[in-house]
């Protein structure tokens, strides 16, 4: 029994480690008492790391529970919002994403003000009192800066009230705000602030949608009417140009933008063919319309006037009573007949080009833009066309086309592509004057409109 006692308290010694060999029966005894003693402790020890282990491990888990309903609210919220439609029905998204937020953060009272891209949006749910003070204080920002967080343990512009603000806001955008005012159980906090901000961030990623959308669908409309304006424009052209046994013409007008202000037109008047190219200041479809006016108003005139210079002065009276001082129209009005006399009225335009077997001449008259000055009496030159020559007229986008080092095609490169012409076909004259402009300005934006015509007498 004694030998069993003995290997019994070894036992418990070399469990703390600890020698035993030789000692004789007392000091065994007290040797065990030291390691019963030190084994007691360990298990005090490991005990209370037990149970510190059991509160982390349930901190841990009711993180993981909050960090998993954050997600899963998080998650709705996105599938709310990202249900796209047009019109976007903001206020009823709002609505759906209060509900699951308030299981997530359970608040007293909510104020939403947005601005969106459709409507005003306006939100308020709980104690009227609190939120009108909420409310009155905020009215103070033109844009909420930032977010606010307050509690209620501390007096702040908001009083002794738990508040928590969220601005919506983007890089492209400031929307409104979000107001959660009195936290049912504790305060508002960090936790609660990064799922409002995440809740608002989505918010205003939808309302930059719907913005781009919107802009889009704009753009769309836009560019629908400026293609029916352009077509109209076009269809003021002529379809056919005249021609005689002697005269024929080719012409082409070319807008930097949809529609333009340059204008060109032709027809039988006084015995002859009268020849219009015109280019209203700016561009774009406030010149449309006006070159549309002109034109309308120049063919309605020129039934009554059989005179050049009369047509012109009278085109030009009225336009001076219907402009703005800052809108007015150059012209060069060409009337030729089969026996080569050529009549010009020239109104604030460039000369016109006369070319023959390599040579050419400018052939101009005294005038200001049409618009300007009522009863300005224009000056009307008439010459004699040689058989064999081209008339050339051009608006501004020609000389002035330039390329993308910026410089301008000109004059003399004009002139050089009219002294090097070997054809007798006003159309390939037309096309080669055209394609050398395009040609020169390649890769550069077309900053003007740009209209060509070449008359051939033979």
């Amino acid at each position: 029994m004694r030998e069993e006692i003995r290997t019994i308290l070894e036992k418990i010694c070399s469990l703390s480690g600890k020698e035993v060999d030789h000692l004789d029966e007392d000091a065994l005894v007290e040797r065990s008492k030291e390691c019963l003693d030190l084994i007691e402790k360990e298990i005090r020890d490991y005990s209370k790391q037990l149970e510190e282990y059991s509160m982390a491990m349930e901190a841990h888990l009711e993180e993981l529970t909050r960090t998993y309903e954050e997600l899963a609210t998080v998650f709705e919220v996105n599938k709310i919002l990202g249900e796209f439609e047009y019109p976007y029905k903001t206020l009823e998204k709002v609505k759906k994403v209060l509900s699951v937020l308030k299981n997530a953060i359970p608040y007293r009272g909510v104020l939403i003000k947005l601005k969106t891209p459709e409507d005003e949006v306006a939100y308020r749910e709980g104690d009227e009192e609190l939120l009108k003070a909420v409310e009155d204080k905020l009215a103070e920002y033109d844009e909420i800066p930032s977010v606010i967080l307050r509690d209620a343990l501390k007096e702040s512009e908001f009083g002794r009230m738990n508040v928590l603000v969220m601005p919506v806001r983007s890089p492209r955008s400031y929307w409104g705000y979000m107001a959660f005012v009195e936290k049912k159980e504790g305060i508002f906090t960090a936790a609660d602030r990064k799922m409002v901000e995440s809740v608002a961030q989505q918010i205003s990623s939808a309302l930059d949608r719907i913005a781009f959308m919107k802009d889009e669908i704009e753009r769309q409309r836009m560019n629908e009417q400026l293609e029916i304006a352009r077509r109209i424009q076009m269809s003021l052209f002529p379809k056919r140009l005249p021609k005689t046994d002697r005269i024929s013409l080719a012409a082409s007008s070319v807008p930097a933008v949809h529609v333009g202000g340059d204008y060109y037109d032709a027809f039988e008047y006084a015995g002859g063919i009268l020849a219009i190219v015109a280019d209203v200041s700016g561009k774009g479809v406030p010149a449309s319309l006006l070159m549309s006016s002109a034109r309308a108003a120049l063919r309605s005139f020129s039934k009554a006037k059989t005179n050049l210079k009369e047509l012109v002065m009278e085109l030009n009276d009225m336009l001076t009573e219907d402009l703005t001082e800052d809108r007015f129209i150059t012209m060069v009005a060409i009337l030729i007949k089969d026996d080569g006399t050529l009549t010009l009225v020239n109104a604030g335009h460039d000369p016109i080009y006369l070319v023959r077997d390599g040579e050419i001449e400018e052939v101009s008259s005294e005038g200001i833009p049409l618009g300007i000055f009522k009863g300005y009496d224009y000056e009307e030159k008439v010459i004699h066309v040689p058989e064999g020559s081209f008339v050339v007229a051009y608006t501004d986008g020609v000389p002035e086309a330039r390329n993308i080092h910026g410089e301008e095609f000109g004059f003399e490169r004009l002139e050089k592509v009219l002294k090097e012409t070997e054809t007798d076909d006003p159309e390939k004259l037309m096309l080669k004057i055209k394609e050398a402009v395009f040609e020169f300005s390649r890769g550069a934006p077309q900053h003007d409109d740009t209209t060509i015509m070449v008359i051939r007498y033979s």
